[in-house]
């Protein structure tokens, strides 16, 4: 009876054991089955992140007010005032004077002036005659009309006034509202 008993004993030991080891893998599927859906979850999530960041790339680009030109000038009221009849589009205020270098020496030095005629959208208007004014310089017009950029060139020098001077560009009888300051030694 006790080999009896014995058996009886060894076979629920054995059968336990087999439960034991169903439950076990059981509970193993599901933690892989959790860290699946885990994982499906997590690269969703990261999908949408991503196409959220291209809509967002794609709206950046696309809009006209980020990447506005920095000349540009929206104000129309104080271009109306300033701008000389017969000047269509003209825009004195975002014209500019730009000198190179800024420093040079007495006697034959040159410093090359470069005047940018611009319109309101801050985009270069060819055709226009350019002229400097700086006092008692020698000014050598390189490019006085204005290419398709807007772009008009002239070298400035000083044979014998050493001093500092304000270089103005006028076109088309209005004085430009920037300047530039240069300094001859």
């Amino acid at each position: 009876m006790d080999a009896d008993n014995e058996s009886i004993v060894g076979r629920s030991i054995e059968d336990k054991s087999i439960e034991d080891e169903k439950i076990e893998s059981e509970n193993t599927k599901n933690e892989r089955d959790s860290r699946r859906t885990r994982y499906i979850i997590l690269v969703f999530i990261v999908f949408i992140i991503l196409i959220l960041i291209l809509i967002l790339f794609l709206y950046l680009i696309r809009s006209p007010l980020i990447f506005r030109s920095g000349a540009y000038s929206s104000v129309t009221t104080s271009t109306e005032k300033t701008r000389p009849a017969g000047s269509s589009g003209l825009s004195l205020e975002n014209s500019y004077v730009f000198a190179s270098p800024l420093r040079a020496k007495v006697g034959g030095e040159q410093i090359r002036i470069t005047v940018y005629i611009l319109n309101d959208r801050g985009l270069g208007i060819s055709g226009k005659t350019v002229s400097l004014g700086g006092g008692p310089l020698q000014v050598s017009p390189i490019q006085p009309v204005t290419d398709n950029q807007g772009r008009a060139t002239f070298d400035i020098a000083s044979e014998s006034a050493p001093g500092v001077y304000i270089i103005e560009a006028a076109v088309d009888g209005a004085t430009l509202i920037q300047k530039a300051t240069v300094t001859f030694d």
